[in-house]
């Protein structure tokens, strides 16, 4: 019913860092698709979202990772990231949020799109040039969903996913009552608080 905040001091950090995550269905869920397609959109390579906006153009950030988790029970679909010295993760992390409102709104193009099935093309055909990952793929799919043929068929439902489908579950997930934020801070830096009661 409302978002749950935590901020943690660890003497170990150097720099600030985000962790938010939001709750999904789990892996090959119908709407587990589009919500892998809308990770590679926001932060797979420097072509990316993320990277271009928050990385290259207002420097917030080295790299913003985004995944969306392949648990076989409920999901989660997570962006972290680490404030560049001297950067706000206040701005780091409301310049995440703002990316997440541009997929909902905005317009998704044909090459990011294209890219993600790409990425996914070559991923699968390398777990498939390796034994050991052709056997742990076989073995996972078989076990967590009774079909291995899944993979020789993921790329297809992969390549399904359209524009419409990722703004949709960006609106539907990507809300602020399904969302969990951590913020570290290296311990004694300023506005270190308390863990919050609710988290």
């Amino acid at each position: 019913t409302a978002e749950r905040r935590l901020t943690l001091a660890d003497t170990l950090a150097r720099l600030p860092r985000t962790d938010n995550a939001w709750h999904t269905p789990p892996a090959l869920a119908p709407d587990d698709d589009a919500l892998t397609v809308l990770a590679a959109i926001l932060s797979s390579g420097r072509s990316s979202r993320f990277y271009e906006n928050l990385v290259r153009q207002q420097q917030l950030s080295s790299n913003v990772f985004a995944s969306s988790t392949g648990n076989r029970g409920p999901g989660l679909f997570r962006v972290i990231s680490t404030a560049l010295p001297n950067k706000s993760i206040d701005d780091l992390e409301k310049g995440i949020y703002a990316e997440i409102e541009k997929i909902k709104t905005g317009t998704i193009e044909p090459w990011e799109l294209e890219k993600a099935r790409n990425n996914w093309k070559r991923t699968m055909a390398s777990n498939l040039g390796s034994s050991l990952q052709r056997a742990i793929s076989l073995g996972r799919y078989a076990l967590f969903w009774n079909d291995p043929d899944l993979i020789n068929t993921y790329a297809d439902r992969i390549a399904a996913v359209k524009p419409a489908d990722i703004q949709r579950v960006a609106k539907q997930y990507f809300v602020e009552t399904n969302r969990t934020v951590v913020i570290t801070m290296p311990k004694g830096a300023a506005g270190e608080v308390a863990p919050s009661a609710a988290s």
